[in-house]
């Protein structure tokens, strides 16, 4: 079995010709650093998600909180329990985050939407991440979970914080990561009391109320889900619309389409998630002794299923190298996942990705690139722009 450092930075190009190797060759692979296997194929990484009992999500909270850490409220959250635990969690979390609540946010993320896209398009120019693609769903997610709005600044200070957990090795990194931790846990427990007191309309106020056959979240489940929500209901909205408005900058026929057609803006969007998704990587601890693609796992094994891989995967998807909105098994990608950890964000996260390029591409007939590179966000497990520099041409 070969070994591979699928986690090194690489061009595009180079990146997707080794994932492309890797689906040729037989069984899994080996991942340089991690000592992991990997799955890049889009069978064998289906399988891996769909197997919960053989291949555990617990692997999350062992990368969550490092022993130099200290508690991290991440580590207790649904996204890395098993059954039955996971299910009794998710129920009572389902209640807050159904499509009552998501629909009451929808006037809202297009008002936040307009202003932000509003503001960007008499800039005229400037990153687009810190003008509008981050903007947005940091705004929503605040409000959601009743923060103050002077808060919202911090929050990608917080995303940063928490997205380095897995790769800090300094002590000054380490200590910004306690110091994140420390930050979050005194606003959200804030939050959570002051809610405790005086419920309002958001989603604190939904989970502290949450009751499935008599039992309700303690203060603890609801602060890891809220620790679990705030960075990733902001990070992967933002890492999505940031490549999806790099690729209307790279495709200026797709910003005409969706200029022509509000149709085309799911569709596009949907192809975004399989061709450049915001998630590339899932984690997973093999459980016993066991076998994947015919290659022999011990228990104990970390096991990753390489998303970005298996979203290109020529056995699924015709032309996968092709940028296709439309396309047939268009929803087929394994982006938000799948089985029961499918992200119970997702409809909230193509709600506000929608909106918001709506909002953008009805006022701009232009975006050009100030610069010829991309500079990439740091990390081993998510995909996105850190800045789009953009000159807007206003329609």
């Amino acid at each position: 079995m070969l070994t591979y450092d699928v986690l090194a930075p690489l061009p595009e190009q180079e990146r997707q010709a080794l994932f492309a190797r890797l689906r040729a060759e037989p069984g899994l692979c080996r991942i340089a650093p991690l000592g992991a296997y990997g799955a890049a194929r889009h069978e064998d990484a289906l399988a891996l998600l769909k197997d919960s009992r053989t291949f555990s999500s617990e692997a999350l909270a062992v990368t969550a909180a490092p022993p130099w850490l200290g508690p991290n409220p991440v580590a207790e959250s649904l996204l890395t329990k098993d059954p039955p635990e996971h299910a009794r969690l998710r129920a009572l979390v389902s209640r807050a985050f159904g499509a009552s609540g998501i629909a009451r946010l929808e006037a809202r993320v297009r008002e936040v939407s307009e202003r932000w896209a509003d503001t960007a398009v008499r800039q005229g120019e400037g990153d687009l991440v810190e003008a509008f693609t981050h903007r947005v769903p940091r705004d929503i997610i605040g409000e959601m979970l009743g923060l103050e709005a002077d808060t919202f600044p911090r929050f990608q200070r917080w995303s940063q914080g928490m997205a380095a957990i897995t790769a800090a090795i300094t002590p000054a990194q380490q200590e910004e990561c306690r110091a994140v931790v420390r930050e979050m846990d005194a606003a959200l427990r804030a939050v959570i009391a002051a809610r405790r007191r005086q419920p309002a309309d958001d989603m604190v106020s939904d989970l502290l109320a949450a009751e499935v056959e008599g039992r309700t979240l303690s203060d603890d489940e609801v602060l890891a889900f809220l620790f679990l929500l705030l960075p990733a209901g902001m990070d992967t909205t933002t890492q999505w619309l940031g490549n999806a408005v790099l690729t209307l900058a790279r495709r200026p026929e797709e910003l005409a389409r969706a200029r022509a057609d509000k149709a085309h803006v799911a569709r596009f969007l949907e192809e975004v998630l399989r061709y450049e998704p915001p998630s590339q990587l899932s984690f997973r601890l093999a459980t016993r002794d066991t076998e994947l693609a015919g290659t022999r796992i011990p228990a104990g094994s970390l096991v990753l299923g390489l998303i970005a891989s298996a979203n290109r995967d020529e056995r699924v998807f015709d032309q996968p190298e092709h940028f296709l909105p439309g396309r047939s098994k268009a929803t087929q990608h394994l982006t938000f996942g799948h089985g029961i950890h499918f992200c119970l964000g997702a409809q909230l996260a193509r709600l506000e990705a929608r909106i918001a390029l709506e909002t953008l591409v009805s006022r701009v007939r232009g975006l050009e690139p100030l610069s010829p590179t991309v500079e990439w966000i740091p990390s081993l497990a998510s995909h996105g722009p850190a800045s789009l520099p953009l000159r807007l041409v206003p329609a």
